[in-house]
């Protein structure tokens, strides 16, 4: 068998290849190396520029000191954002340039390649710990794009670790203008951006893995060696189109985005289409795969391209009004026109500078059926204007387009959805997206949708990349042959509408029976926290569909019975529930018409959810309570609500990260299907590893047709997670493994070579995935596992696990192998044993016998020592000398919290102390180096720390030292005293 080729050997390779692409290899030892090579390549860039100006290109010291005074010392994002602007330079004669430090013309860009740049802190004082690169991508002088490494075999996550572990520890300087990262182990290869290095906060951010793509050709085959990846990706014209076209510098959050290919191709294929061959088309793109930000860059270029009088881009409801809204914006502060009315519409329309108009279908609608906005409306009728049309498969925009179509003579029509309507699906109006969206003087129009879609992006090829989840879908039994009253009746096909037709037997009935609606009730509350709370931690959302708002109200009033109340001893696991649905007829939401009362029994919810959360809303003004929901569902910084009551409201259009699950006790199919399945699928944290489907009724049928229709008629079973059987025998085949590497979780402990170490965690990380997605389904029971590997043995292995972790994690220097292994540390907090978990069994300890304290006491230390959830596991020490001692010594009716934040008080105090006297510092000035760095990680920068000790008369190395001990000691404080307590 051949060897497999070594890292060096990737490297070389690569940088081979580059250097017949057109890259010049450039050695370069440091980062003064870097800065020499820049002031030659910006004068290169901005030539003619600077020889109009000063009759040479070049720059003087003075000059280029201002060059370095602009280029360094920022963010991320603030780099970024500099990095894309044209910059005034004031030169020594008085004269003044602009300099560009990126363009949009390759040929006027210059091309770099390098290799093993070191970072140390002799060069970039920022840097903590010496580093060396793989291979770096320059243009003009910039490191924008880094390539980190791996020989085949090993997993390009590590290479992303290594990335995340660079970016705290020495990715300063020029480096910060990295835009796009690379990371391959020669057989798989994928890209992403280099993220805005703190969070709002001040805190440091990292690299998700969520955000990390692979590339693909234009019909979505993936390209995933590195070689084959490097010939499309980077040459010249490629790199420079995606730093320029297709990378987005967000306003609101900060941060940075790179494009997806397929959202790439769709754009080119729609600007192709409508600049070049004048014609409409639709762009099919699954659900939750990112069709704002497609259509966005769409927007924005079709703007700022000259050709184009106004971009409008439509919508169907006032709730995707305000999502797309924010989404732009955040993209681009300030580009969309947010039209609240028909009459702003119209505004817009006559603002020449308003070229990107953002408004719903229904105002567009009434503009062109209301008389008095004609003469505005005319003065489009012949120039070139293009409507964008979010979720174009929706009825409205096909009964609106022709009307549209007749006033603006000159436009073109880009359609997006996920689910487009086919002849299989296609309603009463009998007429399918390729249909609306045909292409004109074509003879197959209206009937080749191979001609009006543009471009395909389909769930199965969405979720083989990783960027949507597959599905999770448990058909649960729920009507019972006593609901029939006849012995007759076979109850295996109960759930079969034509048999109950055959047979005569009232299938709405059943659906609705009293005792079903109970038990499924109970059923879901009882299961909710598994589904919701993976792992003991992490906290998700649901919604639970119901056909009809009279039975939602039966539901709910059930679970208000039962647990909805917010008193802990009526409601232990603390679950917030609540309903929404509209009081009257509105066209593909809720037909409330059927229940008069339906506006009394939306007040009963609101007035429920004004108790649970404080707010006070009514049915006056519903808007803001929908909106209010919207935000508690997505958890943004509010108390989140549990489990959302629906009929049809929140099943499209919702994009929510945290929504996880959808129960459904209604009939869905096709489109609707899918839609309301796409809720819960959005990529998350690693403790989200699929959308959960819980279902009380049997669509199987219409599920796979559903699926099949929406991937090219795909295998359904592609999109879906296989049974709990089959991950029982997972759960054998890997306890197996597991244990021939260490037998028992005491053999785990004697494992002594790293690469052992290293083949443990992966082996248990596989175990533990398997585990985790066992206990989403509701008929997880341990037993089914005991003969394989029971729950105490598991935790014991799982014990290892995490001192493997620890121990990488406190120094990764002395564990290089377990540096940058991916750990996924989310899936190993499988219990809630926290700070305040702890507190409250102290309470409860009756210290009246002392014998009782004495084992109630053990209890706790040994939970303490039990714990996997990582911010306690900091706090070990601390919480058991509290228990140990502190404990012991408080009168019996003292405050438990009260005396433990006493006792960290304490604690703290002494540590500074002692911190301050060893190395002769104020203890009063390192106290307040420690609080101003808990109250802002920023302050703690080298220069504020020797401003702080600058009279304290230390020599110059002294002061080096004395400066790293102050700023470690402040950061371990932080990690010790701010753990969080739940």
């Amino acid at each position: 068998m051949a060897e497999a080729e070594s890292e060096y050997a990737v490297e070389k390779h690569l940088i081979e290849q580059l250097s017949h692409m057109g890259y010049r290899f450039v050695r370069m030892g440091n980062h003064d190396d870097l800065l020499t090579n820049l002031r030659e390549q910006i004068c290169k860039v901005n030539r003619d520029k600077l020889v109009e100006a000063k009759g040479e290109a070049s720059l003087s010291d003075s000059e280029f000191e201002r060059v370095k005074n602009r280029l360094l010392n920022h963010t991320v994002y603030e780099s970024a954002k500099i990095l894309r602007e044209k910059w005034i330079l004031d030169l020594d004669n008085g004269e003044s340039v602009y300099l560009e430090f990126l363009t949009d013309d390759y040929e006027r860009n210059t091309y770099q390649v390098t290799h093993q740049v070191t970072m140390d802190k002799e060069h970039v004082e920022d840097v903590d710990q010496t580093n060396r690169y793989d291979v770096t991508i320059l243009i003009n002088g910039l490191p924008l794009v880094q390539i980190e490494l791996k020989r085949p075999g090993v997993e390009i996550n590590e290479a992303i670790n290594q990335i995340n572990r660079y970016r705290t520890k020495s990715f300063f300087g020029l480096f910060k203008f990295i835009q796009v990262f690379v990371v391959s182990n020669s057989v798989q290869t994928k890209y992403f951006a280099n993220e805005n290095d703190l969070d709002k906060r001040g805190g440091v951010r990292r690299i998700l893995k969520s955000l990390v793509f692979y590339w693909t050709d234009e019909n979505n085959k993936r390209i995933n060696t590195l070689a084959e990846f490097a010939s499309v990706f980077f040459t010249k014209n490629a790199i420079t189109e995606l730093l320029c076209d297709y990378f987005v510098v967000k306003e609101s959050e900060p941060d940075l985005m790179v494009m997806r290919p397929y959202q790439i191709f769709a754009v080119k294929a729609a600007l192709r289409r409508v600049l070049i061959e004048d014609m409409n088309g639709y762009v099919f793109h699954t659900t939750g795969s990112g069709k704002t930000l497609t259509s966005y860059k769409l927007a924005s270029i079709l703007r700022d391209s000259g050709k184009i009088e106004k971009v409008f881009f439509l919508i169907d409801r006032a709730d995707l009004d305000e999502q797309t809204v924010d989404e732009y914006n955040s993209f681009e502060e300030g580009c969309v026109d947010n039209t609240e009315n028909t009459r702003s519409l119209v505004s817009s329309l006559k603002d020449s500078s308003k070229t990107l108009i953002i408004t719903t279908i229904q105002k567009m609608a009434t503009a062109l059926r209301s008389g008095k906005y004609d003469a505005v409306l005319d003065e489009y009728a012949d120039r070139k204007c293009v409507f964008i049309i979010d979720e174009c498969h929706r009825s409205q925009f096909g009964k609106m387009h022709a009307s549209i179509k007749r006033r603006f003579r000159n436009a073109n029509f880009i359609g997006f959805t996920g689910t487009p309507i086919f002849k299989q699906n296609k309603g009463s109006n009998d007429r399918t997206t390729a249909d609306v969206f045909s292409v004109p003087n074509d003879p197959e129009a209206g009937t080749a949708d191979s001609k009006a879609c543009i471009h395909r992006y389909m769930i199965k090829e969405a979720i083989a990349d990783g960027n949507v989840l597959p599905f999770s879908v448990e058909f649960m039994r729920s009507i019972a042959v006593e609901n029939t009253g006849d012995d007759s009746i076979d109850s295996d096909r109960l759930d079969d509408a034509d048999y109950c037709r055959r047979h005569n037997i009232d299938v709405g009935a059943l659906y609705h029976d009293e005792k079903r609606i109970a038990n499924i009730s109970d059923d879901i509350l009882e299961h909710l926290a598994q589904h919701t709370r993976p792992e003991g931690t992490d906290v998700y959302t649901a919604i639970f569909a119901i056909d009809k708002i009279k039975y939602l109200m039966a539901y709910y009033r059930r679970m208000k019975a039962h647990r909805l109340a917010w008193d802990p001893e009526t409601n232990p696991d603390g679950f917030r529930i609540a309903a929404i649905f509209t009081f009257q007829a509105n066209e593909e939401l809720d037909d409330a018409g059927e229940d008069k009362y339906s506006r009394d029994e939306l007040q009963e919810c609101m007035d429920d959810y004004n108790a649970m959360f404080g707010t006070d809303f009514d049915v006056s003004n519903f808007d803001s309570y929908r909106k209010d929901i919207s935000n508690r569902m997505k958890q943004k910084d509010l108390p989140q609500i549990d489990l959302l009551l629906v009929v049809n409201m929140f099943l499209t259009g919702f994009d929510s990260k945290p929504t996880n699950t959808l129960i459904l006790d209604k009939d869905l199919k096709w489109h609707s299907l899918v839609q309301a399945y796409s809720r819960t699928n959005r990529v998350d944290k690693k403790t989200k590893r699929f959308g959960q489907i819980v279902t009380y009724r049997n669509i199987k049928k219409a599920q796979d047709d559903a699926l099949a229709l929406f991937s090219g008629d795909g295998n359904p079973d592609d999109y879906l997670l296989q049974s709990y059987d089959y991950y029982v025998a997972e759960y054998r085949k890997q306890v197996e493994a597991l244990r021939n590497i260490a037998e028992t979780p005491d053999d785990a402990g004697y494992l002594q070579s790293e690469d052992d170490q290293r083949e443990y965690v992966v082996a248990f990380r596989r175990l533990m995935g398997t585990l985790a997605t066992l206990k989403t389904f509701s008929r997880f029971d341990w037993e089914d596992l005991d003969v394989f590997m029971d729950e105490q043995t598991y935790t014991g292995y799982k014990s290892w696990y995490l001192e493997f972790y620890d121990r990488q994690k406190r120094d990764p220097k002395d564990n290089p192998v377990l540096a940058d292994v991916d750990f996924e540390i989310e899936l190993a907090r499988t219990d809630r044993i926290n700070v305040v978990y702890i507190l409250h069994l102290l309470k409860d300890v009756d210290r009246a016998d002392e014998e009782e304290t004495a084992k109630a006491v053990d209890l706790i230390l040994r939970e303490i020592d039990r714990s996997d959830n990582e911010r306690l596991r900091v706090k070990r020490g601390l919480m058991k000398e509290f228990v140990s001692k502190r404990f012991y010594e408080l009168p019996p009716d003292a405050d438990i919290e009260t005396a433990y934040h006493d006792f960290e008080r304490d604690s703290m105090q002494a540590r500074i102390e002692a911190f301050a006297t060893e190395n002769g510092l104020d203890e009063r000035m390192v106290g307040e180096v420690v609080q101003d760095y808990f109250a802002n990680q920023k302050s703690l920068t080298d220069e504020a720390l020797r401003q702080r000790l600058k009279g304290m008369g230390f020599g110059l190395l002294k002061l080096k030292s004395v400066t790293m001990k102050l700023s470690q000691f402040a950061k371990e404080m932080l990690e010790l005293y701010t753990a969080e307590d739940n």
